[in-house]
């Protein structure tokens, strides 16, 4: 008899134990989704931003691309591309100075706008982006 209820106890624990896996499981998927569903960061936007611009004449790596990104603003409301800000974005300010645009023309002054949870464009004010 004491084996029966020794074996019911140890069965019980086993439950028990699955149960807080099975808890603990579901807590980490809910946050792995809740930080897939969030803002970038700025670093992550930067990023996201130069596989945009990447190329003649914002540059051809991740560090040239960032020298020519001047500021970086998370924007979550105002209006931005010509409408209200309905969902957050990124807006990069973007100088290319004279003397590193390759066509050696003109400084470029412009702006490249990035929905902040998917990094895709949104709209830009620069010459050479399809």
């Amino acid at each position: 008899m004491k084996f029966i209820v020794r074996l019911a106890g140890m069965f019980m624990a086993l439950v028990a134990a699955r149960a807080l896996i099975a808890i603990a499981l579901a807590a980490v998927l809910m946050t792995v989704s809740a930080q897939a569903a969030g803002v970038m960061t700025e670093p992550q936007a930067r990023v996201a931003a130069a596989k945009i611009l990447k190329g003649d004449p914002y540059g051809n790596t991740f560090n040239q691309i960032n020298m020519n990104i001047a500021e970086a603003k998370l924007l979550t409301a105002g209006a931005s591309c010509g409408s209200k800000v309905t969902k957050p974005l990124w807006h990069m300010h973007v100088v290319v100075p004279k003397n590193r645009n390759p066509s050696g023309a003109n400084k470029i002054d412009g702006y490249l706008v990035i929905d902040a949870r998917t990094g895709k464009m949104v709209c830009a004010g620069l010459p050479f982006l399809d």
